[in-house]
């Protein structure tokens, strides 16, 4: 079996299809003739069909109630317009809760203020006391070492 001899007679085959006639009734085609028919024919009732697919859309658009439409976008739009107003109302609401916390905030810093000016007094006296006690403590103990310094001096003390 010889590949190039099967070969060249399909090739020889292929191009004598070109000059073959088919003979159906009294007419005679040739095979491209037939793909061209079958090509025309195809299209043709492909056309036919996206024509009658778009009549029966067409058809279910005249058929569309137009009244439960527009009474469906009443509704819609009237829900739009209740959920803006609770949304404003929210937005209200938030500002107050906002300016409520600013001011317990400032409140609050001023006590924390208030209460840290008068620890600072508090601490500030108590220094105050402390160095008085500590310059008496002083002022007491040199009065004692000369007291104590006297009575060694004493000559009469023995």
């Amino acid at each position: 079996m010889d590949l190039t001899t099967d070969l060249g007679d399909k090739v020889a085959e292929i191009e004598g299809l070109v000059d073959k006639r088919v003979k159906i009734g009294s007419l005679r085609f040739t095979y491209t003739q037939l793909v061209g028919a079958f090509a025309l024919l195809s299209t043709i009732v492909g056309s036919l069909y996206a024509g009658f697919t778009m009549y029966q859309r067409l058809e279910s658009l005249a058929t569309l109630d137009l009244d439960a439409v527009a009474s469906q976008m009443a509704k819609t739009s009237a829900d739009v317009l209740r959920v803006e107003e609770v949304a404003s109302e929210i937005k209200v609401e938030l500002k107050e809760d906002l300016a409520r916390l600013r001011t317990a905030q400032y409140n609050l810093e001023n006590r924390i203020d208030s209460k840290l000016q008068s620890v600072d007094v508090r601490i500030t006296t108590m220094d105050n006391k402390l160095d008085k006690f500590d310059i008496q403590l002083d002022t007491t103990e040199e009065k004692l070492m000369k007291r104590i310094q006297q009575s060694l001096d004493n000559p009469l003390s023995n």
